[in-house]
């Protein structure tokens, strides 16, 4: 849709589709424009079922798709917002319907009016898309999420059975730390449950495939704003870049090894660090964030707890493997053939897993200052005195 600027207000500009003379509104112009007032107050969310297609794509995000919106004084006139960036997208006739919903902001806003154009109706641009998207920055579940989930995973970890069922869940994200080792050093590899298989030599064809994939997601990331995931995907990028050209065969073959149990610290907490984040939009993050809380918590508890154990008494380090012989496990190898001594082993996994922890927490305190600010955007509407 063709876009031009316009000035809604006096130093206020938001953009006109010169077409259907509908305009789009990012949070900072909201913020400008409604003050104080209460965007849920002035709006309700249309209810999108299972199997209805929406088709319209937020203007600034581009693949993100847009929640439909019903506008108070405004009924009959498509509005739409942005699940990703919150804008809004509001369609003719409902700008001044918002601005008359909105007569308890805090600052007046002096509006002018839209040129006239020529009636056409609006153009939705981009895949159909048939779910609902929740929202990252917003509601209490948002905040209180991760917690529940590690509270509960530290409950069934105190517990024998729990700790075995624990050990099995982890079990996937162990092999899935050998093979992303294998595969950021251009070695093919295969995970299998309890036993992952990789090449020594290092493939052009499985380098190609990495880079391919990672810039695939950078460029979706990229075009939906999606910073997080771009710059992990970024980071991942310069770690293939690093593994498969700077560092020798033998010291990438010692870290395929070490990322076993790495793998159950990482990703357990990805998964939890990712849960405030969006993914691209096609990986329908936002409801399989909630199936990943569990099993993403029970595998990170678990293993901070493990090798708290091992640090603490080197007798408790889990020697062997779950498949082969003795010798084959993973802590056997890296004493027998990469001269690391027991106590380092412990120490090193631990320290990694404080840093997670660290970094949970860091993720955690900035999800509850976003949840803070956009509740200054669209406050409660008990907070706001009563309209006259």
């Amino acid at each position: 849709m063709p876009l031009s600027g316009f000035e809604a207000s006096p130093g206020v500009e938001v953009e006109l589709c010169a077409h259907c003379r509908g305009l789009f509104l990012d949070r900072h112009e909201i913020r400008q424009l409604v003050g104080g007032g209460s965007l849920a107050k002035a709006t309700e969310v249309v209810p999108v079922s299972l199997g209805d297609e929406i088709g319209m794509r937020c203007p600034k995000c581009v693949d993100p798709a847009m929640q439909p919106l019903r506008v108070r004084g405004a009924e009959a006139v498509e509005s739409w917002q942005c699940r990703s960036c919150g804008g809004l997208w509001l369609g003719e006739g409902a700008f001044f319907a918002l601005a008359r919903s909105l007569q308890a902001s805090r600052r007046p806003v002096r509006l002018v009016a839209p040129p006239e154009a020529s009636a056409a109706p609006i153009l939705h641009d981009g895949p159909d898309l048939a779910h609902s998207r929740s929202r990252h920055d917003r509601g209490i579940g948002n905040l209180v999420g991760a917690p529940v989930a590690l509270a509960a995973g530290l409950l069934l970890c105190s517990t024998s059975l729990g700790r075995l069922f624990a050990s099995l869940v982890g079990m996937p994200f162990h092999e899935l730390g050998h093979a992303a080792a294998s595969w950021l050093s251009s070695r093919i590899a295969i995970p299998l449950p309890f036993f992952t298989f990789w090449f020594d030599d290092q493939s052009v064809l499985m380098g190609l495939l990495v880079v391919s994939a990672l810039g695939w997601l950078m460029f979706h990331t990229y075009r939906e704003k999606n910073y997080f995931m771009l710059s992990v995907a970024g980071a991942m990028l310069g770690a293939w870049a690093i593994a498969t050209f700077l560092i020798s065969p033998t010291t990438t073959l010692m870290w395929q090894i070490l990322a076993g149990a790495l793998g159950e610290i990482v990703f357990g907490a990805f998964l939890l660090l990712a849960f405030h984040f969006p993914l691209p939009d096609r990986f329908r993050w936002d409801f399989w964030r909630w199936v990943a809380l569990i099993p993403g918590a029970l595998c990170f508890v678990h293993a901070l707890l493990l090798w708290r154990t091992v640090s603490a008494d080197v007798s408790q380090m889990p020697w062997g493997a779950a498949i082969g012989a003795e010798s084959d496990g993973d802590m056997n190898r890296l004493v027998q053939q990469f001269a690391w001594d027991a106590n380092d082993l412990a120490d090193f996994y631990l320290a990694i897993a404080y840093g997670c922890l660290a970094a949970l927490g860091v993720t955690y305190a900035y999800a509850a200052y976003r949840l803070r600010s956009s509740r200054e955007i669209n406050p409660p509407e008990k907070a706001l005195p009563a309209s006259r």
